[in-house]
């Protein structure tokens, strides 16, 4: 009688998958990295536009046929509705977004909303979250959102 079995000094044929599987768990990693950075990317092409009155033309104006809405996001990442004598709190973006689709119903708004601006004056100091829900909030409806810089000192519209 033998003290190890054959059986079990043979050498065994057998293949090891773990390096294949971790080498698929990379790959898989990987890709699944590139597609949310490229998806990030395509989702931040977000350009500021300087707005700078000509000393000539005074203070700027909207094109006629552009209608412009100016929207205020600050320090704490609260929204207001900014017009020419007052400014309107909003609570969130859906307040947002149900005032601009009532806007537009009820007809104050061109019915082609490639002709309606809408102006976000962001605080330097605003949360990203909150300029976030706001941009693609208003995409959401169908409008061109557009953030804008002014100086500090030169910023009439935005408090």
């Amino acid at each position: 009688m033998e003290l190890i079995p054959h059986d079990e000094i043979r050498p065994g044929h057998h293949f090891n998958f773990a390096p294949m599987i971790d080498f698929l768990f990379l790959m898989l990693s990987l890709f699944a990295t590139l597609a949310i950075s490229r998806a990030a990317l395509y989702d931040s092409e977000i350009s500021l536009a300087e707005l700078k009155p000509e000393k000539e033309k005074g203070p700027l104006r909207p094109k006629k046929e552009m209608q412009q809405i100016h929207l205020s996001i600050g320090r704490s990442g609260s929204y207001k509705w900014l017009t020419e004598f007052q400014e309107y709190p909003m609570e969130n973006i859906g307040a947002i977004q149900e005032e601009l689709s009532r806007q537009y119903q009820i007809g104050a708004l061109a019915k082609n909303k490639a002709k309606t601006e809408i102006l976000l004056h962001i605080d330097k100091s605003a949360p990203w979250e909150s300029i976030a829900k706001a941009i693609f909030g208003i995409r959401e409806l169908g409008f061109d959102v557009h953030p804008v810089y002014e100086p500090l000192d030169k910023n009439p519209i935005a408090r």
